[in-house]
């Protein structure tokens, strides 16, 4: 088995970000005839994205200093950021879900 490493919920981003999503929610059904490749994939697709933001009640939109922010609270102090609108919605979730920190494999980071 592979070692762990703790990192912030806030700064995962890439393969690391998508492992930790599966983590909660379970792998992610690709559509028949798609493939994807783990190295080259973002963490989740815009469909996936959608799903999250119904079923976590994720608040997202265009950030002033971050392009996306993200929270499941509602509360202007606990948005989480990130590059593009799927990492943020992932962000915030993990925050809801698991809390600030996450344990992902080091291989993934």
């Amino acid at each position: 088995m592979s070692r762990m490493i703790s990192v912030r919920t806030e700064e995962l981003t890439g393969p690391a970000l998508g492992w930790a999503i599966e983590a909660i929610e379970g792998a992610a059904s690709l559509a028949t005839g798609q493939l994807q490749l783990a190295f080259c994939a973002p963490p989740v697709g815009d469909v996936q994205c959608d799903r999250l933001i119904a079923k976590y009640a994720v608040w997202v939109e265009p950030g002033h200093r971050a392009n996306w922010v993200a929270d499941t609270k509602r509360d202007p102090f606990q948005r989480t950021h990130g590059e593009t609108r799927a990492i943020a919605v992932c962000r915030a979730v993990l925050e809801e879900a698991i809390g600030k920190t996450c344990s992902v494999p080091a291989e993934l980071v």
